[in-house]
């Protein structure tokens, strides 16, 4: 090396003399700039969806994407579904995109649960749903962002209730029952 310097020593397996080189050492710094800071990795912990940390944009991004059930799969766009609701019915817009890891939770765990389907069905409610990344003007002229998992209840085409993040079923159940009649 340059001016004198040395690489420190370091003992291998054996117990033998090994420097380690410069590209092994740049790998390993890589590898730990890469991984998730403490409330990501604890995230990411809970998760039974296939992911993976994006140290780019500190996103946990998702490997694959759960399919949302008919009664919202089939449901009308996000405008649409307010126009039709009008002030007799609530509309309950999920918002998610397909690269967010704890959307893809939430619609697996609580969205496609029996129990909140059969909740959903009842003629209060005209649920819908928002992929914010394929709908952003959509989200924002609407729903007034893109802040996901989100979960909004609109009546008369006005944000009345919110529910941040991926939550339970059971979560979402609650919340449900607790919007206006």
């Amino acid at each position: 090396l340059r001016s004198g310097l040395r690489a420190p020593l370091v003992f291998g397996a054996g117990c033998s003399l090994v420097r380690p080189s410069p590209p092994a050492a740049a790998a390993a710094a890589a590898a730990a700039a890469a991984a998730p800071p403490p409330e990501s990795r604890a995230w990411m912990d809970r998760l039974t969806v296939a992911h993976e940390y994006d140290p780019k944009t500190g996103f946990i991004v998702a490997r694959e994407t759960i399919t949302l059930p008919a009664l919202i799969a089939d449901a009308p766009p996000l405008d649409a579904a307010v126009v039709r609701a009008g002030a007799d019915r609530i509309v309950v817009a999920f918002a998610t995109a397909d690269r967010c890891a704890p959307c893809q939770q939430f619609k697996r765990d609580a969205i496609n649960d029996a129990q909140v389907i059969a909740r959903l069905s009842e003629a209060r409610f005209l649920p819908t749903h928002v992929e914010v990344d394929r709908s952003p003007e959509l989200a924002n002229v609407i729903l007034g962002g893109r802040s996901i998992p989100m979960t909004y209840a609109l009546r008369d085409g006005k944000v009345i209730a919110t529910l941040r993040g991926q939550r339970s079923a059971a979560d979402l159940l609650a919340w449900l029952d607790a919007l206006p009649g």
